[in-house]
């Protein structure tokens, strides 16, 4: 599907899970180099930026936080841009919500404002990334909720439910920071570029920007990782004190009724002259010695202090 947006004379194709005949058809209008068509029309690919004559190509590959099967889940987001003078061409094969809401944007001419204006493809690129980079940090923001209240349902003791959970959460950060650690490639590598580029030395302050978004949105990727890290390592502790708690009462009870069961055993083996079995009191003597023992067993671990 293609959809086709213009702003100042500036062109906007978006083109969503493209066919072979519209990729053919802007290769032909525009001059493209056939493995250009080729990048538009399939999908995956590898992060890059590839820059020629009259327009150059860039590859993002974006994370995109999603609900699936009841867990949120991180899911790779492939964008292709061709960015001309006066052009701009996207090419993807699943749906973007943060591209979708900037073609709203775009069409109501609200992209700048008044003061601003559009002198090229670059800007409206520029203001693209910003808007999908605005995305990313909107997500980083809510796995940072998630974790925030993680630890409110820690310290209420349900650390054994938190650990898977904490675990979804550690898988999300970790398949957030794979996918968008290239794009500091892509910037450095297009800063480096900027002098041969279309739009020259005067795009480089854009293309800063757009570095300083990442850089901040790499920022909520540590700090989110550190934060879960000291999350996991408290609620391991807590679960661990916990069992242990568990394990020493089963080892006091177990240690308290062992010598029990062994008096019991005694004094029920079969055989001539057993003490106190055959007296009138036998049976009352032999439960007091019991209760004995018990706190016998019970007060030298309070001296010890084991319980």
């Amino acid at each position: 599907m293609t959809t086709t947006h213009t702003y100042k004379g500036v062109v906007w194709i978006d083109l969503e899970s493209p066919t072979e005949n519209e990729v053919a058809s802007l290769v032909t209008r525009y001059g493209l180099h056939p493995l250009v068509g080729e990048e538009l029309h399939t999908s995956p690919s590898l992060a890059k930026i590839d820059m020629y004559k009259d327009y150059t190509l860039i590859v993002l590959t974006l994370p995109v936080r999603t609900r699936k099967d009841g867990l949120y889940v991180v899911v790779d987001r492939e964008v292709h841009f061709v960015i001309g003078k006066n052009f701009l061409i996207t090419s993807r094969f699943e749906a973007i919500e943060q591209l979708e809401y900037f073609a709203k944007v775009f069409e109501a001419n609200e992209i700048l404002g008044k003061e601003e204006k559009i002198e090229h493809a670059g800007h409206i690129f520029y203001y693209m990334v910003k808007r999908l980079y605005a995305g990313m940090r909107n997500d980083l923001e809510n796995i940072r909720d998630a974790i925030v209240s993680a630890e409110d349902h820690i310290f209420k003791g349900e650390e054994k439910n938190m650990v898977k959970y904490l675990s979804n959460i550690n898988r999300e950060l970790i398949d957030f920071k794979q996918t968008a650690r290239i794009h500091q490639d892509i910037w450095a590598s297009m800063s480096v570029r900027s002098e041969k580029s279309l739009f020259g030395t005067d795009f480089e302050p854009y293309i800063d920007d757009i570095k300083n978004d990442f850089t901040h949105i790499h920022e909520l990727i540590v700090n989110a990782h550190e934060l879960l890290s000291d999350l996991r390592d408290t609620n391991d502790s807590l679960l661990n004190t916990k069992q242990n708690e568990i394990i020493k009462d089963l080892t006091l009870i177990a240690f308290i009724f062992y010598p029990l069961t062994l008096i019991a055993s005694i004094f029920t083996i079969p055989g001539n002259n057993v003490p106190l079995v055959d007296k009138p009191y036998g049976w009352g003597a032999i439960m007091l010695l019991m209760i004995v023992l018990s706190f016998g067993i019970w007060f030298f671990f309070k001296k010890k202090r084991w319980v």
